[in-house]
């Protein structure tokens, strides 16, 4: 009877033991022309809740993402990307939530290796 109960928690662990690639399940296509500051990028940041933190009311550390400039100024010296992507050496973004999705970091991605325009 043990080794009946040892066999099905065991099946139970190992059937658990499943990982799926969130851009193998979620398609993300996504077309650089389509990328714009005014409307995919501060999207990304609303939904995150990064205005909180780093809107125009005393931004934190002096990063204000609710105008292009400073976007563009953290996206230009890599600041930006490294804390979405949770990079060692730079503090991870968004502090206190979970780690951007894959999608909406290649979109903003896609926007800084276009020159982070103001579009």
């Amino acid at each position: 009877m043990k080794a009946k109960i040892l066999v099905v928690f065991l099946s139970v662990i190992v059937a658990s033991c499943y990982y799926d690639n969130e851009e193998e399940l979620y398609n993300c296509s996504i077309d650089p022309a389509t990328i714009r500051y005014s409307t995919t990028v501060t999207n990304i940041f609303t939904s995150y809740g990064c205005l909180g933190c780093h809107g125009n009311v005393a931004p934190s550390d002096g990063i204000n993402l609710s105008i292009h400039s400073g976007s563009k100024a953290v996206a230009g010296d890599g600041r930006l990307y490294g804390a979405i992507t949770h990079a060692s050496g730079y503090p991870p973004m968004p502090q206190g939530g979970g780690k951007i999705n894959a999608c909406d970091i290649r979109k903003i991605k896609a926007w800084i290796d276009a020159g982070a325009p103001n579009n």
